[in-house]
């Protein structure tokens, strides 16, 4: 059986599992009035889709410029999957962005894809001891603030989570020097993101990176708090960064593309 539920109604079933849903999670909470979505449920389980209004995602915009929808899938059945499909037209640009392989034949079955990319998510069950060299601040100066700019975090969304406690910095040096710095900031409820890992090119392959990002990971440790750091699976040195700060992978979202 499917049936098309409230934003509201979706976020509290993804919630239960909130790490294996984050990507979902994070499109229905990003674009409350730009997604539709439909759940399957059935004897093997259930399955949600999410479909959202590309022209409302500046990534999916730039990236995918001829799709019109974003359909992002969790399921615990290919059977489930292939129900839900049905919900999508077929006439559009489609990107897909599958949590689980099995859900490939499915989609494939319907409609004709091409594999672009994925993208991989690691966690970590606490471990990492902060930095004494590396701040912990909700202030990271103009410094840190270029770059991450750098990474796509602009200021002018930073620092208001920054002043509502919804983020921290995490900064190498002192307030004259800025040779490497990271950020963490909340994704949803207790699940936070750890990005914008930047270092100035004269100060690369020293170790800053792993400084700031293992500073951040102790810091959410002793919140309580669940982290998430991604990478798309191109990424090599990022990868060996979350690999070398003891982050253990837990999810891959790959993105498939059907008349785009």
């Amino acid at each position: 059986m499917t049936t098309l539920l409230s934003v509201r109604d979706a976020i509290d079933v993804l919630a239960a599992e909130p790490l294996r849903h984050i990507v979902l999670l994070k499109q229905l909470l990003a674009y409350p009035d730009h997604v539709q979505v439909h759940r399957a449920s059935g004897a093997a389980g259930t399955a949600m889709l999410v479909a959202l209004d590309v022209s409302a995602s500046a990534y999916d915009r730039q990236t995918y410029p001829r799709a019109a929808v974003a359909a992002f899938v969790s399921s615990d059945d290919p059977d489930l999957t292939a129900s839900l499909l049905r919900t999508l037209p077929r006439n559009v640009g489609i990107v897909f962005k599958l949590s689980r392989e099995a859900d490939l034949a499915p989609v494939a079955a319907r409609f004709a894809v091409e594999r672009r990319t994925a993208f991989i998510s690691f966690t970590s069950t606490g471990g990492c001891e902060p930095d004494p060299g590396v701040r912990v601040t909700s202030q990271p100066g103009d410094a840190a603030f270029e770059l991450f700019a750098e990474q796509g975090h602009e200021r002018s969304w930073l620092e208001p989570m920054l002043r509502a406690g919804k983020a921290f910095a995490c900064v190498a040096g002192d307030e004259g020097e800025t040779p490497s710095a990271c950020i963490a900031f909340e994704n949803y409820g207790s699940v936070w993101e750890v990005g914008g890992v930047v270092t100035a090119p004269a100060q690369r392959r020293k170790g800053f990176a792993r400084r700031v990002v293992g500073t951040a990971l102790a810091q959410l440790s002793g919140r309580g708090l669940a982290p998430r750091y991604q990478v798309e699976e191109h990424n090599t040195a990022s990868i060996h960064l979350a690999q070398a700060s003891g982050l253990v992978q837990f999810l891959t979202i790959a993105h498939y593309a059907h008349a785009c």
